[in-house]
């Protein structure tokens, strides 16, 4: 099981990592943080849907530029679904289960494959710096397997 990062603790560090690196900490991007810890692996419509109530002129520009710096820094790793990216702020190598027809992502917490995962990046006879493993298949079987 995944352990809950505290929110605030996760915005302080993030808040120190931009700060670090000369980039502007302003309320827009701590709200692009702030909803990645409260939504399941959102796309950018749903991060805007989640704060337009206490943002309402953010842009999709503003958006995006947060999703794309905090990929850069290593906060977060881009998760293709079809025609969509969602966003999980959890960077630690995980694979995911996504439902192919609903798009909904889940993270699969096992210690085992993380480890092989690691071990296999430090491996590797490239240089890489992400590895993405994804299982696709509906969810739909799921509740077919549940109900035998």
């Amino acid at each position: 099981m995944q352990e809950k990062v505290n929110k605030e603790e996760k915005i302080e560090e993030i808040r120190d990592k931009l700060k670090e690196g000369n980039y502007k900490v302003t309320p827009q991007r701590i709200e692009v943080v702030g909803a990645l810890m409260e939504l399941n692996h959102p796309t950018a419509k749903d991060i805007q849907e989640y704060i337009e109530d206490r943002y309402p002129m953010i842009s999709p520009s503003t958006i995006y530029g947060t999703l794309d710096l905090l990929e850069e820094m290593g906060e977060l790793i881009p998760i293709q679904e079809g025609t969509e990216t969602r966003y999980d702020l959890s960077p630690d190598i995980h694979p995911h289960y996504i439902c192919s027809e609903t798009g909904e992502v889940r993270d699969i917490e096992d210690p085992d494959i993380k480890k092989k995962l690691r071990q296999l990046l430090k491996e590797s006879p490239v240089k890489a710096n992400r590895v993405e493993l994804n299982f696709y298949g509906s969810c739909k079987d799921e509740e077919i397997q549940d109900s035998q």
